[in-house]
């Protein structure tokens, strides 16, 4: 007979759901934490675990614990939250996702006007390879709990059909197109399977399995500037309006003396340190 837990967790959107072990260790084995290391996390949990616990709670006694005892695990655990804070503005987002691409073997352009056959477009991202084209919408969020909805996936396709006559009327059908949406939270069901039936390739922080954004981002080792705990606020504003959104870029502008005006030589230090041990694309 199956124990009903005396826990319940409070979700961002305010649902209340079972406290489950199960769930709390596949959640930290998704941001690529070992088996020991998260049975040893949720040991310390279990310790301060309450009857009625927000995720928010959940993640600040892990991060704390990894903090102390695993730092790179720490850093790839909230890198979730790192996200949130490339906001308010969706132009990091944009920036860093024609990063990210660029790692993958894609040239990119990002925030392009294009005309299509009835109107002129603002695209997000241009992604080419080879003989495809991707016409991007990278739709960012920065309010935990938020989801991005099938109306993204209808205005993306929509978009996509204008430009598409367009490219092929200048084109002659030489290339071949392909719409996308990205982002940094979850999709609703109806955007996935609205997605899978007109040919959107969407890409959202869990999903598609083996090619999520998670994924993407742990496997090229191309991190947000947000993961390095030393900047923080007005400063780490400053780096994102210099498109500086990633540890790689920033490394870079570190080597090029060109952040001295924003970070102290003891912040310069302590970005390196988080550099060298979280981002492995460091230049």
């Amino acid at each position: 007979m199956q124990t009903v837990s005396p826990y319940q967790v409070i979700k961002a959107s305010g649902e209340k759901e079972e406290f489950s072990e199960q769930k709390i260790v596949k959640s930290m084995a998704a941001s690529g934490l070992k088996l020991d290391t998260a049975s040893q996390a949720l040991d310390y949990l279990k310790r301060h675990v309450k009857p009625e616990i927000s995720t928010n709670e959940i993640f600040e006694h892990v991060s704390g614990f990894l903090k102390e005892n695993s730092p790179r695990d720490y850093m790839n655990y909230g890198l979730k939250r790192a996200f949130m804070r490339l906001g308010p503005s969706g132009h990091p987002f944009e920036r860093f996702v024609g990063d990210l691409l660029e790692e993958y073997g894609y040239e990119t352009q990002v925030s392009v006007s294009l005309g299509g056959e009835c109107v002129t477009h603002e695209i997000d991202c241009i992604a080419v390879k080879k003989q495809e084209t991707s016409f991007i919408e990278c739709k960012y969020h920065n309010a935990p709990g938020t989801k991005t909805d099938v109306q993204v996936a209808l205005y993306t396709y929509a978009r996509f059909l204008d430009i598409e006559k367009s490219m092929k009327a200048l084109f002659d059908n030489k290339k071949s197109y392909l719409p996308w949406v990205i982002t940094n939270t979850k999709l609703t069901f109806d955007a996935i399977n609205y997605a899978k039936c007109i040919g959107l390739k969407a890409t959202s922080w869990t999903y598609p399995q083996k090619e999520s954004l998670h994924n993407l981002i742990i496997d090229s080792g191309l991190h947000p500037v947000t993961v390095i705990d030393a900047i923080r606020g007005e400063k780490l504003q400053r780096l994102l309006e210099r498109n500086i959104v990633t540890c790689k870029r920033l490394l870079l502008a570190i080597q090029n003396e060109s952040v001295s005006d924003i970070l102290t030589s003891i912040e310069i230090a302590h970005a390196q340190e988080d550099i060298n041990l979280i981002c492995s694309k460091n230049g």
